[in-house]
C-alpha cells in the first residue's frame, strides 16, 4: 500500500504495478523453493531426529540421554568418513 501512496500519474501506476508484480512472482519462487526444501529434508530418520530433539528440549533426563547417543552416532559418522 505504501508503494501507491505517492503516485501522480499512469507511467508512475505502471511502474509501481509491475515493481508490485514481480515482488509477488519473487515471494511466490522463494515458497515454492522452501517447500520443496522442507519435502526433501523430510524422511523417517529427519523426524525422528526432530521428535528426539523437541522431547530433549523439556525433558533434562532424555536430553542426557539423546546427546551420549548423538555423540556417539557422530563418532561413527567420522571413523567412516576418515576410513574413506
Amino acid at each position: 500500500m505504501s508503494d501507491y501512496r505517492n503516485i501522480r500519474n499512469l507511467q508512475e501506476l505502471q511502474y509501481h504495478r509491475r515493481l508490485l508484480s514481480s515482488r509477488i512472482d519473487h515471494q511466490e519462487i522463494m515458497v515454492m523453493y522452501k517447500l520443496r526444501c522442507v519435502w526433501e529434508f523430510l524422511s523417517p530418520s529427519n523426524l525422528l531426529d526432530m521428535g528426539c530433539k523437541a522431547i530433549a528440549s523439556h525433558n533434562p533426563s532424555f536430553n542426557f540421554l539423546y546427546r551420549s547417543v548423538d555423540f556417539v552416532r557422530n563418532v561413527i559418522k567420522a571413523r567412516k568418513n576418515r576410513d574413506r
